[in-house]
């Protein structure tokens, strides 16, 4: 296990850049990286009057610092990279959230304890984990279209696709698309609902590109570009990622020029920000010129490429720059005998 836990995402909170047409895998992420994903996550909403209140000697203010003080704890277990400790007191957190109903913070220990284990490649756990935590929230009461579920919803089904176990990742992934769709169609403008709303439209439109729907995952990733330049609510980073994503799916096809230029306006964007994805944004590039024939200028970005690669340690991009170079070098040639 490394020392600490690095970026998930993408992000981005909720999405990273692919390097091929599978869901992007989950990498590991820093505490920090875990509460920038959860901070525009709802968690205190209301539990029902209809749930019964423990009066005890404990006070709820003592139970809530308490789990407080887990909490602090487990921050600092994950920032020294301890992950059994820190999921070990999160599920302590949790048992005392439910021995005294204090359900304030529950889902977001749940969030965390998903998001550790999404992180570490363990996907299984991770969905136990999102089918208890959707089954208490409902049980207390809480809206099966709240954000916080739809939330885990779309985790759930994430990881459906993830092992090919698409009937009910389809299920899952439409569920969550209409669930947000219906509440900003009611009249919910909050950021949260938007935010999740896009974040539903990336996931699925990726299931799609595994699924070979090329042209299907191209609609539901524009929609959700273009309702994030609505909303204005995502980062420099998520629109490049967005950016590279319909790049990537307009050069499959064929539609090479729309290619360049969602590619071009995410290179700027990841200049401005000084992303490590920069390299993999010029390879793109270089392969797209290669397909219109544009062997002088596919070079110059695969160089590029390469340039950058070098510069950020990206050892397997690095090969594949190379590979592309020489084969751009290999046309050059040919054309040069013609």
């Amino acid at each position: 296990m490394t020392q600490h836990i690095t970026k998930l995402l993408k992000r981005i909170p909720w999405f990273r850049l692919a390097t091929n047409n599978e869901i992007p895998k989950p990498k590991p992420l820093k505490w920090a990286s875990i509460k920038r994903m959860l901070i525009h996550r709802p968690v205190l909403f209301g539990v029902p009057t209809t749930v019964a209140k423990v009066y005890t000697e404990i006070s709820n203010y003592d139970v809530e610092e308490n789990i407080a003080h887990l909490m602090t704890m487990a921050r600092i277990a994950l920032e020294k990279g301890d992950l059994e400790r820190a999921e070990a007191i999160l599920l302590m957190g949790i048992k005392i959230s439910e021995e005294y109903k204090s359900y304030a913070v529950l889902p977001y220990m749940y969030d965390i304890l998903a998001s550790i284990a999404f992180a570490t490649g363990n996907l299984r756990k991770a969905e136990t984990l999102l089918v208890n935590a959707i089954e208490k929230l409902v049980h207390l009461g809480v809206p099966e279209n709240d954000n916080q579920v739809v939330d885990f919803k779309l985790r759930l089904a994430r990881i459906y696709s993830a092992y090919n176990e698409l009937e009910l990742a389809e299920i899952g992934f439409k569920s969550c698309l209409d669930e947000q769709k219906d509440k900003i169609e009611g009249g919910d403008t909050t950021t949260r609902t938007g935010l999740l709303y896009i974040n539903c439209m990336f996931w699925y439109g990726l299931h799609k590109v595994k699924k070979s729907k090329y042209k299907e995952a191209k609609d539901l990733i524009n929609s959700a570009y273009d309702y994030s330049i609505k909303i204005k609510g995502l980062s420099p980073y998520q629109e490049m990622v967005i950016l590279y994503t319909l790049g990537d799916l307009n050069m499959e096809l064929g539609e090479y020029n729309l290619a360049l230029q969602n590619l071009q306006s995410a290179i700027l964007m990841g200049k401005g920000i000084g992303s490590l994805d920069l390299p993999r944004c010029y390879l793109k590039v270089a392969k797209i010129y290669t397909k219109m024939d544009a062997w002088d200028t596919a070079k110059i970005s695969a160089k590029e490429a390469l340039r950058l690669g070098k510069l950020f340690n990206d050892e397997l991009l690095c090969v594949e720059a190379d590979n592309l170079l020489m084969i751009i070098d290999d046309n050059l040639t040919l054309k040069k005998k013609q």
